[in-house]
């Protein structure tokens, strides 16, 4: 290497230097007031972007009811708690969301599919708007999501979990983690049976094979701790040859580990629950807010990171040591990364199209109910 491209490597070291600086101090420096002032930015993009019907944007998938739940759960969960009474946007968003409802209970659009999706993510909305009104479209809902749960005679890899409705036969983490999400919402009771049956498809998507009973993940995992897509199932990020087997298995990752982690939780696993204590050390070994770890770069980044912040916030934990022995403050880690990466109108949009994240007001959505739960945790 010459004299010049000595003194041209030094700048570029004194360059990362100050990045890495400015991050670090960034991230100190966030707490819940200018994380709020985040917030309610995102608050006001989400607001301009609804139509008369009461969705908001103009895309394709725009008018789903599961879009239009997660915008109402953000919003009426930011820092001012806005309600129906005092904000036309989400009474006008709610009065859509009801009017959306079927005799069976499912919130959805007719011949669309993707029915229970759509009506977990409906009642998590409704839920937060803390109106008694809605008694009766809860229950209703809440009856259509249990239809959904898969029974022991679907087999092993399909018990307990919670696929899209309808036809369908395919239960995954995502349906699942959505629906105990809008279950507990709901009001479900803990000694429902819903939970005790969801923990075993949750605890059969593990790569930990002292609490997974399922044969093949037992036989050639690698012990990791993580979570995937359903048992069995290598969806959009693939497999992984084992280091143990030598087998290909599917590969563990962010999103469905914290997704699974918070459904655990919800289903009162103990946190000393052996395939918890693994999960635990998946996280420490794996923990990030700038990217869906195990995933392929900032796919599915969004999603990502609200699994994040419920799974902490389920945990109760406001710090957390790593694998290399560091102590991390997860809400102000995730408030700072995503201040940097929200836009001067106050979206979100993520440069990957995938999962619809491409849509600013979906991402806006998951964006802003990550920064109400870090407020939160940070107060």
């Amino acid at each position: 290497m010459n004299r010049r491209e000595c003194v041209v490597m030094q700048k570029i070291i004194v360059c990362l230097l100050a990045v890495c600086t400015f991050s670090i101090a960034r991230a100190g420096d966030v707490d819940a007031g200018t994380a709020s002032t985040a917030a309610n930015k995102a608050v006001a993009f989400l607001s301009s972007q609804q139509g008369d019907a009461g969705f908001f944007g103009n895309k394709k998938p725009s008018a789903l009811p599961g879009i239009v739940g997660l915008v109402v759960k953000a919003i009426a969960s930011s820092p001012d708690k806005p309600r129906e009474a005092n904000n036309p946007v989400l009474a006008k968003a709610a009065k859509y969301l009801v009017g959306k409802q079927a005799d069976n209970g499912a919130i959805a659009i007719a011949g669309f599919g993707n029915e229970n999706y759509n009506t977990s993510l409906s009642v998590i909305g409704i839920a937060a708007l803390e109106n008694p009104a809605y008694k009766d479209v809860l229950d209703k809902a809440q009856k259509f999501i249990l239809t959904c749960q898969k029974g022991e005679d679907a087999g092993l890899d399909k018990e307990g979990g919670f696929a899209y409705g309808g036809e369908s036969n395919k239960p995954d983490n995502s349906n699942t983690g959505f629906s105990l999400e809008a279950l507990k919402a709901a009001g479900v009771k803990e000694d429902s049976p819903v939970w005790k049956n969801a923990v075993k498809f949750l605890k059969r998507s593990q790569d930990n094979a002292e609490t997974n009973d399922l044969p093949g993940i037992m036989k050639d995992g690698d012990n990791t701790g993580g979570f995937i897509y359903a048992p069995a199932v290598a969806d959009d990020f693939g497999s992984v040859k084992s280091k143990r087997t030598g087998k290909d298995v599917p590969k563990p990752y962010g999103n469905m580990t914290y997704q699974c982690v918070k459904s655990l939780l919800y289903c009162k696993v103990d946190k000393n629950d052996p395939s918890m204590q693994a999960a635990y050390k998946w996280i420490k070994s794996n923990y990030s807010v700038v990217e869906n770890p195990g995933g392929k770069g900032t796919m599915g980044y969004y999603y990502y990171v609200r699994a994040f912040t419920k799974a902490f916030t389920a945990m109760g934990d406001k710090e957390l040591e790593l694998a290399d022995g560091k102590k991390v403050n997860w809400a102000k880690d995730m408030a700072a990364q995503l201040l940097t990466l929200q836009k001067p109108d106050g979206s979100f949009v993520n440069a990957d199209p995938e999962w619809m994240e491409g849509d600013p007001v979906l991402a806006t959505a998951y964006a802003l109910d990550a920064l109400n739960d870090c407020i939160a945790a940070m107060k």
